[in-house]
């Protein structure tokens, strides 16, 4: 379905070491590659990305932080 990437953008949060998006670029070679952070062995790998960081920054995002309740927005009135 996906051929060999051809027209197709994959977007990621973060390229670090580069394991996965060598994976990803044997299956779609004609693939492009964006992120939005990208460490120093990966960000070669990377067609575009955001931001470049050091490879010992930790980056927090939302979803790796502790889960808590939030009161559904609908469907409680």
């Amino acid at each position: 379905m996906m051929g060999d990437g051809t027209g197709i953008l994959i977007v990621d949060d973060l390229v670090d070491t580069g394991k996965t998006l060598e994976l990803v670029r044997q299956l779609y070679p004609k693939a492009h590659f964006a992120c939005v952070y990208a460490k120093p062995e990966g960000e070669a790998q990377a067609d575009t990305f955001v931001t470049g960081v050091s490879q010992d920054t930790w980056i927090f995002f939302p979803w790796d932080m502790a889960l808590q309740y939030v009161e559904p927005f609908r469907g409680s009135d």
